[in-house]
């Protein structure tokens, strides 16, 4: 038998182990020192409609330990003086975003190439993993939590707009598979998954005439529901019959796509249809019926009819995605607008509070599915201006949503033995950007600096006309003509270069500071220029899906402004 010699280390060597293990150790103490916080002397709206002056909230190890006027802030804890104009209020839950999920391929809503047209015919159900349904955009199984990326910038983007809990769902196909609802901060995986597969998603979209597959129509997508619906059904009862009795039964077949939607169909898991257009309320409404479904419904957006949403008879996650304003500035334009759509664009921000005074649904304000996420607090903004209270808003992106993801006993109000999602704002939460000072977490604290003003606040410029600019972008420039027009507090604009003509989303003036806005084939641009006389410079960035450049602008005015301020 092999004999083991032990050699002794050397003290030079012990003396680097010790060293090691005493780092080690001090780092484990401050892992795990305490979070203890009291936001001192500010108003806290601890529900919507229910706030305090004056108080005091202690945050301890995640859970909110006291809030109230009369409140102590304990001797261990971190204080946090409040300063005037600060208000806490639960953070904002986003129960439906298009976030955080890794390898997953968006809808495409352009005509399909060559290359996935061929691709489409080949594919098959061998080329799936597993127990498939024959139907390859029917896919209940998939779940959002197997493919989360926590890494993800936007998740970033979310926080800095006061988000502390988002409902993540899967986003492709017409039965998408199990959504997931996260915390939205760093941390282990283990740590930040809130519920795993809380809803299954549906979707009535098609491939269209080219994709060589079905469903190819919004009647086949109805279909195929329905029939994997009643499928699921029959798995259950063949399953229950089995396993009561087995003998002289054949054993029955697996397939995924049964196994996950037993529990929609014994109303164990709620059903989230996704609208693909405003009749799809509707139908949605015939399938729960028949299937006697709990279920939500994600509509369009703010353009909708509230007629067609309550369609559904069933609670609403509403993007805050608003429509264009429509072209009125000449006679060509306004012959090529019809009046839908000016009607749209003028309702869009009263359509909430249509919602919310109509039959009792339930009412929330999400991220998914819209064109520039970044719009959400501008377009909340302007509902709460379109005649919606501050505390039917609150309730939407608080209350409700947690009510709705099942988890208003943790989270969605400052009660005593809640988790620690607070946000502190400085000021008014629904301005066009709120200044968000400190969000909590699960009791982990983040401090955001105040945005600095850019230029001169009190300047007076008139930034009308046109300007030949130029825009530098990784060393290389690219020109391009920008006409500003309208009138103080409603300007328009224009960017036109080498790839075509470009509306801006928007323009805005505050001081000699030029705002404005664009969408771009590599994303969305918001660029901000201070305007001299007849030059204008600045610098921005740009988000695209490879990450942020920046750009360098400068600019001259050639002609113009076409008016009196």
């Amino acid at each position: 038998m092999p004999r083991t010699s032990l050699k002794w280390a050397s003290p030079g060597t012990w003396a680097i182990v010790w060293t090691v293990a005493a780092v080690l150790a001090v780092q484990a103490v401050q892992a795990e020192r305490p979070r203890i916080y009291a936001i001192t002397n500010v108003r806290i709206v601890v529900a919507p409609g229910q706030a305090l002056d004056n108080a005091t909230i202690v945050l301890r190890d995640g859970l909110i330990e006291a809030v109230g006027s009369e409140v102590t802030a304990p001797p261990d804890a971190q204080i946090i003086e409040g300063e005037d104009g600060w208000v806490v209020y639960p953070a904002l839950i986003d129960a439906a975003a298009n976030l955080a999920i890794k390898a997953e391929e968006q809808d495409s809503s352009g005509p399909p190439n060559f290359a996935s047209i061929m691709a489409s015919m080949a594919r098959g159900r061998e080329d799936r993993p597993g127990s498939p349904h024959e139907l390859s955009v029917v896919t209940p199984e998939y779940a959002v939590v197997d493919n989360l990326d926590f890494k993800d910038t936007k998740i970033e983007k979310h926080r800095k707009m006061g988000f502390g809990i988002a409902h993540v769902i899967p986003t492709k196909g017409v039965i998408r598979g199990q959504s997931a609802v996260i915390a939205l901060r760093s941390g282990e995986p283990r740590e930040l998954i809130i519920r795993d597969r809380l809803v299954q998603v549906a979707a009535l979209g098609s491939g269209g005439f080219f994709s060589f597959e079905y469903p190819g129509s919004k009647m086949g997508a109805v279909a195929a529901i329905r029939q994997a619906l009643l499928d699921a059904r029959q798995q259950a009862t063949w399953l229950e019959r089995y396993e009561a009795n087995p003998v002289g039964m054949a054993r029955p077949d697996f397939r995924a796509s049964d196994s996950s939607l037993i529990s929609v169909t014994e109303g164990k898991t709620p059903l989230l249809f996704v609208a693909r257009s405003t009749l799809d309320h509707g139908r949605f409404h015939v399938l729960a019926e028949e299937f006697d479904l709990q279920s939500m419904t994600l509509g369009l957006g703010c353009q909708e009819e509230a007629l067609r949403l309550r369609a559904g008879q069933m609670p609403i996650l509403l993007p805050l995605q608003f429509p264009k304003k429509p072209k009125v500035d000449d006679e060509e334009a306004l012959r090529e607008t019809n009046l839908k759509a000016m009607q749209d664009y003028l309702r869009a921000p009263r359509l909430p509070q249509e919602l919310l005074d109509g039959e009792g649904q339930d009412v929330a304000f999400v991220t998914a599915n819209m064109e520039t996420v970044s719009d959400f607090p501008r377009n909340l903004q302007k509902i709460v201006e379109g005649g919606l209270s501050e505390e039917q808003a609150l309730a939407s992106l608080t209350t409700i949503p947690a009510r709705l993801l099942g988890i208003s006993e943790t989270v969605g109000t400052l009660e005593k033995g809640k988790v620690a999602n607070v946000l502190v704002v400085n000021g008014d939460l629904f301005a066009e950007k709120p200044e968000i000072r400190f969000l909590f977490v699960d009791g982990r604290h983040e401090e955001f600096e105040a945005a600095e003003a850019k230029g001169d606040p009190s300047a007076v410029v008139d930034p009308r006309g046109t300007w030949e600019v130029s825009t530098e972008v990784m060393g290389r420039s690219n020109e391009s003509t920008w006409v500003i027009e309208g009138s103080e507090g409603d300007y328009r604009g224009s960017s036109e270069g080498a790839r075509g003509k470009r509306d801006f989303e928007s323009v805005e003036l505050e001081g000699d500071a030029l705002t404005v806005r664009i969408s771009a084939p590599m994303g969305v641009l918001e660029a901000t220029v201070i305007i001299s006389g007849d030059t204008l410079e600045g610098e921005s960035s740009i988000q695209t899906p490879q990450g942020s450049m920046s750009l360098k602008i400068t600019g001259k005015r050639v002609s113009g402004p076409n008016g009196t301020r």
